[in-house]
Protein backbone atom coordinates (compact mmCIF):
# COMPACT_ATOMS: atom_id res chain seq x y z
CA UNK A 1 0.00 0.00 0.00
CA UNK A 2 1.19 4.10 0.15
CA UNK A 3 4.77 4.27 1.09
CA UNK A 4 3.68 8.19 0.76
CA UNK A 5 5.95 10.26 3.69
CA UNK A 6 3.09 11.77 5.71
CA UNK A 7 3.76 14.29 8.12
CA UNK A 8 1.76 14.72 11.23
CA UNK A 9 1.27 18.69 12.75
CA UNK A 10 1.08 18.03 16.25
CA UNK A 11 1.64 20.87 19.31
CA UNK A 12 3.97 19.41 22.09
CA UNK A 13 0.62 20.92 24.07
CA UNK A 14 -2.22 18.47 22.34
CA UNK A 15 -0.48 14.49 23.25
CA UNK A 16 -4.28 13.48 23.21
CA UNK A 17 -4.60 14.47 19.53
CA UNK A 18 -1.52 12.55 18.90
CA UNK A 19 -3.15 9.60 20.39
CA UNK A 20 -6.00 9.94 18.41
CA UNK A 21 -4.32 10.37 14.77
CA UNK A 22 -1.71 7.56 15.84
CA UNK A 23 -4.97 5.43 16.29
CA UNK A 24 -6.39 6.45 12.96
CA UNK A 25 -3.79 5.96 11.22
CA UNK A 26 -2.58 2.94 12.66
CA UNK A 27 -5.86 1.24 11.68
CA UNK A 28 -5.25 2.42 8.05
CA UNK A 29 -2.08 1.08 8.11
CA UNK A 30 -0.02 4.39 7.38
CA UNK A 31 2.95 5.47 8.94
CA UNK A 32 3.51 8.80 9.54
CA UNK A 33 6.59 11.24 10.78
CA UNK A 34 5.08 13.36 13.45
CA UNK A 35 6.05 17.19 12.76
CA UNK A 36 6.28 19.41 15.96
CA UNK A 37 3.82 22.56 15.42
CA UNK A 38 5.05 25.75 16.16
CA UNK A 39 2.88 27.28 19.16
CA UNK A 40 2.34 30.88 18.01
CA UNK A 41 1.55 31.85 21.77
CA UNK A 42 5.13 30.91 23.35
CA UNK A 43 6.77 33.67 20.19
CA UNK A 44 7.61 37.33 20.81
CA UNK A 45 5.74 40.45 19.94
CA UNK A 46 8.94 41.17 17.81
CA UNK A 47 8.99 37.80 16.22
CA UNK A 48 5.26 38.10 15.56
CA UNK A 49 5.85 41.21 13.91
CA UNK A 50 8.98 39.49 12.07
CA UNK A 51 6.73 36.48 10.60
CA UNK A 52 3.12 38.79 9.95
CA UNK A 53 4.28 42.42 9.83
CA UNK A 54 1.21 44.46 10.68
CA UNK A 55 1.30 46.95 7.89
CA UNK A 56 1.14 43.98 5.17
CA UNK A 57 -1.44 42.07 6.63
CA UNK A 58 -4.22 41.51 3.91
CA UNK A 59 -6.29 38.90 6.07
CA UNK A 60 -10.31 39.75 6.52
CA UNK A 61 -9.59 39.04 10.39
CA UNK A 62 -6.51 40.76 12.68
CA UNK A 63 -3.59 38.10 12.74
CA UNK A 64 -2.85 36.21 16.02
CA UNK A 65 -0.34 34.00 17.77
CA UNK A 66 -2.40 31.08 16.90
CA UNK A 67 -2.52 31.32 12.58
CA UNK A 68 1.03 32.44 13.02
CA UNK A 69 2.21 29.34 14.40
CA UNK A 70 0.25 27.41 12.03
CA UNK A 71 1.81 29.46 8.92
CA UNK A 72 5.20 28.80 10.11
CA UNK A 73 4.21 24.88 11.14
CA UNK A 74 3.29 24.75 7.29
CA UNK A 75 5.97 26.52 6.12
CA UNK A 76 8.64 24.24 7.52
CA UNK A 77 7.46 21.06 6.41
CA UNK A 78 7.36 22.55 3.07
CA UNK A 79 10.96 23.49 3.49
CA UNK A 80 11.69 19.75 4.80
CA UNK A 81 9.94 18.55 2.04
CA UNK A 82 12.24 20.20 -0.67
CA UNK A 83 15.36 19.93 1.55
CA UNK A 84 14.68 16.13 1.53
CA UNK A 85 14.11 16.21 -2.25
CA UNK A 86 10.96 13.98 -1.71
CA UNK A 87 9.02 13.57 -4.73
CA UNK A 88 5.66 14.06 -2.87
CA UNK A 89 4.07 14.19 0.25
CA UNK A 90 1.05 14.22 2.49
CA UNK A 91 0.36 17.33 5.15
CA UNK A 92 -2.30 16.49 7.69
CA UNK A 93 -2.91 18.16 10.59
CA UNK A 94 -3.75 16.63 14.10
CA UNK A 95 -7.79 17.04 14.30
CA UNK A 96 -8.86 15.23 10.34
CA UNK A 97 -11.07 12.54 10.19
CA UNK A 98 -9.88 10.42 7.02
CA UNK A 99 -11.95 8.07 4.29
CA UNK A 100 -11.58 4.34 4.68
CA UNK A 101 -10.10 4.37 1.17
CA UNK A 102 -7.90 7.01 2.37
CA UNK A 103 -4.51 4.70 2.05
CA UNK A 104 -6.41 3.87 -1.23
CA UNK A 105 -5.79 7.50 -2.83
CA UNK A 106 -2.52 8.20 -1.11
CA UNK A 107 -0.94 4.98 -3.34
CA UNK A 108 -2.85 5.91 -6.24
CA UNK A 109 -1.49 9.49 -5.83
CA UNK A 110 1.97 8.18 -6.01
CA UNK A 111 1.45 8.82 -9.80
CA UNK A 112 -0.81 11.92 -10.08
CA UNK A 113 -1.11 13.76 -13.33
CA UNK A 114 1.95 15.38 -14.05
CA UNK A 115 0.46 19.07 -13.94
CA UNK A 116 -0.68 18.36 -10.50
CA UNK A 117 0.89 20.26 -7.85
CA UNK A 118 -1.26 20.42 -5.25
CA UNK A 119 -3.81 18.22 -4.18
CA UNK A 120 -6.04 19.27 -1.90
CA UNK A 121 -7.82 16.48 0.47
CA UNK A 122 -9.83 18.68 2.63
CA UNK A 123 -11.39 21.94 2.63
CA UNK A 124 -13.26 24.71 4.87
CA UNK A 125 -16.48 25.07 4.53
CA UNK A 126 -17.36 21.66 2.93
CA UNK A 127 -21.20 22.18 2.82
CA UNK A 128 -20.65 25.23 0.58
CA UNK A 129 -22.00 24.69 -2.75
CA UNK A 130 -18.52 24.61 -4.56
CA UNK A 131 -18.56 25.40 -8.60
CA UNK A 132 -15.60 23.24 -10.28
CA UNK A 133 -14.93 22.10 -13.79
CA UNK A 134 -14.57 17.96 -13.39
CA UNK A 135 -11.41 16.76 -14.64
CA UNK A 136 -11.08 12.89 -14.39
CA UNK A 137 -11.87 10.00 -12.14
CA UNK A 138 -9.52 9.58 -9.69
CA UNK A 139 -8.68 6.92 -7.49
CA UNK A 140 -12.78 6.15 -7.15
CA UNK A 141 -13.44 9.87 -6.73
CA UNK A 142 -13.59 12.61 -8.90
CA UNK A 143 -10.27 15.06 -9.74
CA UNK A 144 -11.64 18.61 -9.84
CA UNK A 145 -10.77 21.81 -10.85
CA UNK A 146 -11.55 25.10 -8.78
CA UNK A 147 -12.45 28.25 -11.08
CA UNK A 148 -12.49 30.56 -8.37
CA UNK A 149 -8.85 29.32 -7.25
CA UNK A 150 -7.82 26.93 -4.28
CA UNK A 151 -10.50 26.47 -1.61
CA UNK A 152 -9.21 27.33 2.04
CA UNK A 153 -8.07 24.75 4.30
CA UNK A 154 -4.58 23.11 5.07
CA UNK A 155 -5.86 20.60 7.07
CA UNK A 156 -5.36 17.67 4.52
CA UNK A 157 -3.64 18.06 1.17
CA UNK A 158 -0.84 16.32 -1.05
CA UNK A 159 2.75 18.41 -2.40
CA UNK A 160 4.79 17.68 -4.90
CA UNK A 161 8.40 18.72 -4.83
CA UNK A 162 7.78 21.19 -7.51
CA UNK A 163 4.39 22.76 -5.28
CA UNK A 164 6.49 22.45 -2.10
CA UNK A 165 9.06 24.98 -4.26
CA UNK A 166 6.07 27.61 -5.35
CA UNK A 167 3.64 27.32 -2.14
CA UNK A 168 7.21 28.66 0.02
CA UNK A 169 8.00 31.34 -2.71
CA UNK A 170 4.72 32.21 -1.83
CA UNK A 171 5.36 32.76 1.65
CA UNK A 172 8.17 34.97 2.79
CA UNK A 173 6.50 36.36 5.50
CA UNK A 174 2.52 36.17 6.40
CA UNK A 175 0.15 38.40 4.94
CA UNK A 176 -3.31 36.59 5.42
CA UNK A 177 -4.46 33.75 6.91
CA UNK A 178 -1.88 30.57 6.10
CA UNK A 179 -4.36 28.28 4.03
CA UNK A 180 -5.76 31.43 1.87
CA UNK A 181 -2.05 33.23 1.24
CA UNK A 182 -0.85 29.55 0.13
CA UNK A 183 -4.00 28.11 -2.01
CA UNK A 184 -6.34 30.95 -2.97
CA UNK A 185 -4.04 33.44 -4.89
CA UNK A 186 -4.14 32.36 -8.82
CA UNK A 187 -0.62 31.71 -9.64
CA UNK A 188 1.24 30.33 -13.23
CA UNK A 189 3.82 28.43 -11.10
CA UNK A 190 0.74 26.47 -8.84
CA UNK A 191 -2.12 24.04 -10.23
CA UNK A 192 -3.93 23.28 -7.33
CA UNK A 193 -6.44 20.63 -7.74
CA UNK A 194 -9.33 19.07 -5.65
CA UNK A 195 -10.71 15.52 -4.72
CA UNK A 196 -14.08 15.14 -4.59
CA UNK A 197 -15.96 13.67 -2.64
CA UNK A 198 -13.44 14.80 -0.01
CA UNK A 199 -11.77 11.92 1.90
CA UNK A 200 -11.04 13.94 4.84
CA UNK A 201 -12.82 16.58 7.18
CA UNK A 202 -11.23 18.57 9.84
CA UNK A 203 -13.33 17.68 13.45
CA UNK A 204 -13.17 21.51 14.65
CA UNK A 205 -10.98 24.37 15.33
CA UNK A 206 -7.08 23.37 14.82
CA UNK A 207 -5.64 23.92 18.52
CA UNK A 208 -2.73 25.77 16.71
CA UNK A 209 -5.29 28.37 15.81
CA UNK A 210 -6.72 28.67 19.23
CA UNK A 211 -4.98 31.82 20.36
CA UNK A 212 -7.46 34.38 21.10
CA UNK A 213 -7.55 37.52 18.91
CA UNK A 214 -5.75 40.78 20.05
CA UNK A 215 -7.89 43.66 20.70
CA UNK A 216 -8.88 45.24 17.48
CA UNK A 217 -7.66 48.76 16.68
CA UNK A 218 -9.89 51.84 15.83
CA UNK A 219 -9.98 52.33 12.12
CA UNK A 220 -8.08 55.77 11.49
CA UNK A 221 -10.27 58.19 9.86
CA UNK A 222 -9.93 58.28 5.78
CA UNK A 223 -10.97 61.41 3.49
CA UNK A 224 -13.18 60.99 0.74
CA UNK A 225 -10.60 61.18 -2.01
CA UNK A 226 -9.01 57.88 -0.15
CA UNK A 227 -11.55 56.33 -0.23
CA UNK A 228 -12.13 56.53 -3.72
CA UNK A 229 -8.63 55.84 -4.40
CA UNK A 230 -8.78 52.78 -1.88
CA UNK A 231 -11.93 51.18 -3.52
CA UNK A 232 -10.85 51.74 -7.30
CA UNK A 233 -7.38 49.91 -5.98
CA UNK A 234 -9.69 47.28 -5.16
CA UNK A 235 -11.33 47.05 -8.46
CA UNK A 236 -8.38 46.82 -10.43
CA UNK A 237 -6.64 44.15 -8.58
CA UNK A 238 -10.33 42.01 -8.63
CA UNK A 239 -9.97 42.39 -12.28
CA UNK A 240 -6.35 41.46 -12.21
CA UNK A 241 -6.98 38.63 -10.42
CA UNK A 242 -9.54 37.35 -12.44
CA UNK A 243 -7.22 37.97 -15.77
CA UNK A 244 -4.64 35.71 -14.04
CA UNK A 245 -7.13 33.07 -12.79
CA UNK A 246 -8.44 32.78 -16.78
CA UNK A 247 -5.05 32.91 -18.32
CA UNK A 248 -3.69 30.47 -15.93
CA UNK A 249 -6.87 28.12 -16.30
CA UNK A 250 -6.68 28.06 -20.10
CA UNK A 251 -2.84 27.67 -20.15
CA UNK A 252 -3.68 24.51 -17.46
CA UNK A 253 -6.89 22.89 -19.06
CA UNK A 254 -6.94 24.61 -22.59
CA UNK A 255 -8.85 26.95 -23.31
CA UNK A 256 -12.22 25.25 -24.58
CA UNK A 257 -12.01 23.24 -21.14
CA UNK A 258 -11.42 26.96 -19.33
CA UNK A 259 -13.98 28.83 -21.05
CA UNK A 260 -16.96 26.35 -21.73
CA UNK A 261 -15.87 23.57 -19.52
CA UNK A 262 -19.28 22.27 -17.68
CA UNK A 263 -19.30 23.99 -14.17
CA UNK A 264 -20.88 21.53 -11.10
CA UNK A 265 -22.08 23.02 -8.62
CA UNK A 266 -22.63 21.29 -5.51
CA UNK A 267 -21.37 20.47 -1.83
CA UNK A 268 -17.90 18.88 -1.45
CA UNK A 269 -19.09 16.78 2.06
CA UNK A 270 -19.97 14.00 0.85
CA UNK A 271 -17.76 12.03 2.12
CA UNK A 272 -17.35 8.50 2.30
CA UNK A 273 -16.19 8.67 5.84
Amino acid sequence: MSSMPIFLLNLDSAPHRLAAMKERLDALGLAFERFPAVAGKLLSEDELEAVAPAHLWEGRRRRNPGEIGCFLSHRAILETIVARNLPLACILEDDVRLSPDFAAILDAARHLPPQVDVLKLEIAFPRAKIPFIEISAFAGRDLVFLPSGGWPGAAAYIVTQRGAKALIARMPVMIASNDRQAFDPPAKDLAIFHLFPLPAVQEGESEMDRAPNPPKAPKPHRSLARMLHDALGKAVRSVNKRAAQLRFQMSLLGARKALLGRRTRKRADLVRI
